[in-house]
């Protein structure tokens, strides 16, 4: 799937409570729609490989209903003469050229910053492109690791992802939170057994 002169009023302290919630060592963050908006990227992108391919142009109605899973959802819905390993590809290769459409969330740097606890991504996106678009919205550097789709069996709502997170930042599902803004991310979250909270913003973020 992303920033004016003035910053939400917020501090860092009132996002975590050490006191409240002794247990936590890690949080998790969904990429699109949380830390950056690529919905209009994604959006031209499906449509362009659709176009290339002599596939039917995706309605936004089509692609609002579809959006937040993974590519093996894209396959089924949009590119049935194609493999989930061939649509990855054509994402990669014209991914590039719809990224002038991101936009980083509003106080996702500073509220990033002000969170001393190890952080992951967790997406169902190819690991390549959320490390793309991660790197243009100047993120990259807050995070320890990123699991994209193609890095596990299953795509989120299954927990392979954020348990694939897990192991590598050593924690335990009891230990972590994931905030996200899906029903796929709430089902992932669940699935694995991991604490959860929907994002609305960085403003009104509470962990």
């Amino acid at each position: 799937m992303r920033d004016g002169p003035e910053q939400p009023p917020f501090a860092g302290e009132r996002l975590l409570c050490y006191d409240s919630a002794p247990m936590t060592k890690a949080i998790l963050f969904d990429l699109d729609g949380v830390l950056v908006d690529t919905y209009e990227v994604w959006f031209e992108l499906l449509n362009e490989v659709a176009r290339r391919h002599g596939y039917d142009p995706i309605s936004a109605e089509a692609y609002r209903k579809s959006w937040g899973q993974g590519i093996e959802v894209d396959v089924s819905l949009y590119y049935k003469r194609h493999t989930i390993e061939q649509i990855r590809e054509e994402y990669a290769r014209y991914y590039g050229d719809f990224l002038h459409h991101l936009k980083v969330m509003e106080g996702a740097d500073q509220t990033l910053s002000s969170i001393r606890l190890p952080k992951a991504v967790i997406t169902n996106s190819p690991v390549g492109l959320a490390r793309r678009a991660l790197g243009l919205a100047k993120l990259d550097g807050h995070f320890q690791t990123v699991v994209g789709c193609d890095e596990v069996p299953r795509s989120k709502p299954a927990p392979d992802g954020v348990l694939e997170a897990l192991r590598r930042l050593g924690v335990k599902p009891s230990e972590a939170i994931l905030i996200g803004d899906s029903r796929f991310d709430e089902g992932a979250a669940k699935a694995a057994g991991v604490d959860f909270r929907w994002f609305t913003s960085f403003a009104e973020l509470r962990l």
